[in-house]
């Protein structure tokens, strides 16, 4: 069974994420689901043609977002706090040509005081198409507000008090 994941950042003013933005023209639009058997986060998506490199193949860089934004998404549903990726290991496999509705799933591996760990994968038909170990910074609210304001350090402290 799987449940939907609310953006709670939507209410931010200027909020304009590429990959899960709902109001930014250009950007991927995401909406994630939780799947509770497998306990990962999911997209199910079909990218556009200015999302492509060559024409008909979805750009590398983009896929390279995809994986973050679902591990991302998979930090947030584990922890509820605010994160920043701080590696990306990144294995393209296969070319991925478009139109094709794209899935892409991450899991977290490991959660050690303010590190998370994440595998995440890009799969079309079931086929692995792209994979990704990601490193995640769990995020200060302090530090967080610095960086991105005060809508979201007024986020951070909300969901701060979820520990």
């Amino acid at each position: 069974m799987s449940k939907k994941i609310e953006n709670p950042f939507l209410f931010i003013e200027g909020y304009n994420c590429f990959g899960c933005g709902p109001r930014n023209a250009a950007g991927l639009r995401m909406k994630f689901h939780y799947d509770e058997a497998t306990e990962e986060v999911f997209c199910k998506l079909t990218p556009r043609a200015e999302h492509c490199g060559y024409p008909g193949v979805l750009h590398g860089g983009i896929q390279a977002t995809m994986l973050d934004e679902v591990a991302y998404w998979a930090v947030h549903q584990a922890t509820g706090k605010p994160a920043l990726t701080a590696r990306m290991e990144l294995d393209l496999k296969k070319a991925v040509t478009i139109p094709a509705e794209v899935e892409v799933r991450a899991k977290v591996e490991a959660v050690r005081k303010r590190i998370v760990k994440v595998q995440a994968k890009l799969l079309v038909d079931n086929e692995l198409k792209a994979q990704a170990k990601v490193t995640y910074f769990l995020a200060d609210p302090r530090v967080w507000s610095m960086v991105a304001g005060n809508g979201m350090a007024a986020l951070a402290e909300k969901q701060g008090k979820r520990d």
